[in-house]
């Protein structure tokens, strides 16, 4: 037995490695149709809004569709890859529905319907979003400041107004409820680190000129 595993070691580390990939491969694909997608389907009475919650394994799906009418479960989901099928049970009625991921999109078919679906994926708003006032210490005295910020997947765009007027974040990166982002004053660039706390602010460290700067930032009223 020894000797089989030395003269056939490699090739099966090789084989292991190669079904390890295509197994996190498949798992990866699965993972990307977690969570919600919109899409409208045409009735006799217009368009209904669709509203897809789905959360899926490296095989199998789950998850429910809410319209106006209300929310009915997914049943028997399947997931190759990224396709996956699954059906519906309107009073008794069984409907097969099948689905394939390309990219940010879903393209759902079914028998009934002649152009298919076409899902896109609601994004959950981010508490980091919006708007923020803050004051600041200058040797000219307090001033204030307001930054807008805007969250998408890890990516931090916004704003940051004062009296010297408003520049856009640059560099923004977004980690859970960490965040950072670059404020550029003429040439002077300050950078910033920001927590947001679990009391709806932001504590931020600003490095000016190689001098720590700390705010505290709490919500703009809408």
């Amino acid at each position: 037995m020894l000797e089989i595993q030395n003269k056939y070691g490699g090739k099966m580390k090789g084989c292991i490695t190669l079904f390890l990939v295509i197994l996190l491969g498949s798992f990866s694909l699965a993972q990307g149709l977690n969570g919600k997608w919109k899409g409208n389907v045409s009735t006799p009475n217009g368009d209904m809004e669709l509203v897809f919650n789905f959360k899926a394994t490296d095989a199998s799906l789950t998850g429910d569709i809410t319209s106006a009418m209300g929310s009915i479960p997914i049943e028997n989901g399947k997931v190759n890859g990224n396709e996956f099928s699954y059906d519906i049970n309107i009073n008794g009625s069984v409907f097969s529905n099948s689905g394939k991921l390309e990219g940010d999109i879903i393209k759902i078919s079914n028998p009934m319907m002649e152009e298919g679906m076409i899902l896109n994926r609601v994004s959950d708003k981010s508490k980091i979003d919006g708007k923020w006032n803050g004051t600041a210490s200058s040797p000219q005295g307090e001033f204030k400041l307001t930054f807008t910020f805007a969250v998408d997947g890890n990516k931090l765009t916004g704003k940051n107004s004062s009296d010297m007027g408003e520049v856009d974040l640059t560099n923004g990166v977004v980690n859970g409820n960490d965040f950072s982002f670059d404020v550029d004053m003429g040439g002077m660039v300050i950078s910033h680190k920001c927590k947001y706390m679990p009391d709806d602010s932001i504590e931020v460290k600003a490095l000016v000129m190689e001098n720590e700067m700390i705010m505290k930032l709490t919500r703009a009223s809408q």
